[in-house]
């Protein structure tokens, strides 16, 4: 595999870069290593908003770096790290977000609104609860009988997308998105992806992390052979075909196998993240 200079990473954070809520110390050395004796960025690209993606980037050390980017959302929101700038945005439609509130409530399954700032948590269950606890994530329970109207008003927050979930049942998953996607009003302004093996996300149509990818090289001209994207999961697939060099670290998926030019021997837990790094940038 021959040598490209590499001038952004976009990295996958949830099973790539983080593991137990907190980075493993070999990847804080390598992107450290990175970011202060070259010029290459390196640009988290995870389904968490802003709020939740802070402490990573806190702890990788680019939480206030002017010139250093997020895209979280899984790739709805593009922001500066430094004030939390937004530089791009796509949400979903108001009236498709009640309706596929409503939708969601004829499955077995539990479901959130992301917005900017908060998860907003419909019937989750305690694990789910317990789970954004341990993040430290911003999150608010939504009641029965709470007004979907007030919630999407945008006074409080800006609700950017709905997931629907339900823990380690990831074929119930893929028959709700086939159902999603084979409905005429949906198929042609949606894309939905599992993630985590528990999430199904829905994005408007065009709104994933690879779109991003293109935007923010755009933004930046930046050439497609000029990045790396590092991934495990089916939702880092369109960032993985969208970079000039894709990676997946060693619990990569079989779908993201399929896909990718080089596996790292380490896991998520080991440093996988350190290991592509010093294999292509040093």
């Amino acid at each position: 595999m021959s040598k490209i200079e590499i001038k952004i990473i976009f990295c996958d954070v949830d099973e790539t870069l983080v593991w137990n809520n907190t980075v493993p110390q070999p990847n804080v050395e390598a992107i450290d290593k990175l970011t202060k004796s070259t010029d290459t960025k390196f640009v988290i690209c995870t389904g968490r908003p802003f709020s939740l993606a802070e402490q990573v980037l806190k702890e990788i050390h680019l939480r206030d770096k002017e010139k250093e980017y997020s895209i979280c959302g899984s790739g709805s929101v593009i922001y500066e790290n430094k004030d939390k700038k937004v530089l791009y945005a796509k949400q979903l439609k108001r009236n498709l977000l009640k309706k596929l509130f409503e939708f969601g409530k004829k499955f077995e399954i539990y479901s959130f609104f992301v917005g900017l700032e908060y998860f907003h948590l419909y019937k989750n269950p305690e694990s789910e609860i317990k789970k954004r606890d341990a993040e430290n994530a911003k999150y608010k329970i939504l009641d029965e009988n709470f007004n979907i109207d007030e919630l999407l008003d945008g006074k409080e927050d800006t609700i950017m997308r709905i997931v629907y979930a339900k823990d380690n049942d990831i074929e119930y998953l893929k028959k709700v998105r086939d159902e999603i996607l084979s409905n005429e009003e949906y198929k042609d302004v949606l894309d939905c992806f599992i993630s985590s093996g528990k999430y199904l996300e829905i994005n408007p149509k065009g709104t994933n992390k690879g779109e991003a990818i293109k935007w923010l090289c755009n933004h930046l001209n930046v050439k497609k052979e000029n990045t790396m994207g590092i991934g495990d999961s089916d939702n880092d697939i369109d960032m993985l075909k969208n970079v000039g060099l894709p990676v997946g670290v060693a619990n990569a998926n079989e779908n993201v196998r399929k896909v990718v030019e080089y596996v790292c021997q380490k896991d998520y837990k080991e440093g996988g993240v350190q290991e592509a790094i010093e294999k292509f940038c040093f």
